[in-house]
């Protein structure tokens, strides 16, 4: 909306991340490698082993020489059960909307959207237009589901900047995006054990920066990845110890 724009910034270098192919790169690289990925699974108890971890998921039991914990908003959690201080790891709760594409324009060429403050942005998907309040709410680690008022509260915040009202919401979702105390990965042994790794703290770059969180995890286990090992330390768990 012209009346309420000042000035905007353009980036063409931004590019979005194809998720669902990502995955299944990763998993084919874990099959290859002859992992096993296994859903529906909860763990329900950690014990520590002369030879490393016993895994408890219900009544199946499974042995582990190390343990990551990539456990998003659950690893605080999973560090309790295998008798590791936690870290305060903060669980926020991010929400979307999925919207008919504005006025019918086709959407598919759209850039990303973000407002100035970061209140809301919007991104093309699948011709529809996706629209969050950008809400970073804290909650308990849970399955989670979009609030009805901050999404309302978001999708005027968004309307407030675009000529096209908002009709009607599709369908709406959230997720949650989990943060360490500063802010940062934690990536890298517990200094209280080393045969329990962290990979936690991604907030919202998960899929972003997952190739470059396992090169670091896997310099902790010997690998040559060539990172500076300035990078290693700053991310290392013994930071909060």
């Amino acid at each position: 909306n012209p009346e309420r724009l000042a000035f905007a910034g353009f980036t063409p270098a931004a590019e979005d991340i194809d998720t669902d192919l990502l995955m299944q790169r990763h998993a084919r690289t874990i099959r290859a490698a002859g992992g096993t990925i296994r859903t529906g699974s909860a763990v329900t108890a950690l014990d520590r082993t002369p030879a490393g971890w016993r895994v408890g998921l219900g009544t199946e039991t499974l042995d582990a020489r190390i343990i990551v914990n990539a456990a998003g908003a659950w690893v605080d959690g999973v560090a309790r059960l295998a008798g590791i201080a936690p870290l305060g790891f903060r669980p926020l709760r991010r929400s979307m909307a999925q919207i008919p594409p504005p006025g019918g324009h086709d959407v598919a060429a759209w850039p990303m959207l973000i407002s100035a403050g970061e209140t809301w942005y919007a991104k093309p998907q699948a011709g529809k237009l996706l629209v969050s309040p950008a809400d970073t709410d804290p909650v308990e680690p849970h399955d989670a589901w979009a609030d009805d008022m901050v999404l309302a509260e978001g999708l005027a915040r968004y309307e407030e900047m675009v000529t096209e009202p908002v009709t009607r919401v599709e369908t709406s979702w959230a997720g949650l995006r989990t943060v360490s105390p500063d802010g940062a990965l934690v990536l890298g042994p517990d200094p209280a054990d080393p045969g329990f790794v962290w990979c936690a703290g991604q907030g919202g770059q998960g899929f972003l920066s997952s190739p470059g969180a396992a090169m670091i995890i896997g310099q902790h286990m010997g690998a040559d990845t060539g990172i500076d090992p300035a990078l290693i330390d700053a991310l290392h768990p013994g930071r909060f110890r």
